[in-house]
């Protein structure tokens, strides 16, 4: 079985590098090596391969939803750089991914949407699910696979989800 994931985080982006010297990055970088490491180390184990997307380019969610068709969306819900160049506020990160989750929502009702931070709060995981959030995840400042292996058991089971809501049916599940 494949299962794709359209991974969206700021890490990705030109805007956020030229603004951060590698040694600022180097946790994020290090916490995505981790989440790839996991993914990929389950293909013979459990018989699947998860195709991993990156982007940083959350103004292009529906061109890239369109193009990738992934099944499951994992967003990041911090977008500093883009809030500072969008709002001229770097204090409204938030609201860059979150005009983004419900616009995604209203058009691809069906896709999976996990949303992640680090240390979120009440409020914020509110506001994602109210907006359209399947699943939250909080962003662990552990950068090994095995910390993150757990991500592709939900990854499989709100893709079964999805496909028992709109009674899809698949050999391989």
């Amino acid at each position: 079985m494949r299962i794709k994931v359209l991974f969206f985080d700021d890490i990705f982006s030109d805007l956020f590098r030229e603004k951060h010297s590698a040694e600022e990055v180097a946790w994020d970088d290090s916490w995505i090596d981790s989440i790839s490491t996991a993914l990929d180390e389950s293909t013979q184990r459990i018989g699947v391969n998860f195709d991993i997307v990156k982007s940083g380019e959350i103004d292009a969610w529906e061109s890239l939803i369109k193009n990738e068709a992934p099944d499951i969306l994992l967003l990041d819900l911090f977008w500093v750089e883009q809030a500072q160049q969008k709002y001229n506020d770097r204090n409204r990160a938030i609201d860059i991914s979150l005009d983004a989750l419900q616009k995604i929502r209203k058009s691809f009702p069906t896709l999976p949407v996990v949303c992640y931070t680090i240390k979120p709060d009440y409020e914020t995981m509110e506001r994602a699910f109210n907006l359209g959030a399947t699943f939250f995840l909080e962003k662990v400042p552990i950068a090994i696979p095995e910390v993150h292996s757990s991500l592709k058991y939900i990854f499989i089971y709100l893709i079964r989800q999805m496909q028992k809501e709109n009674l899809i049916l698949d050999s391989d599940f």
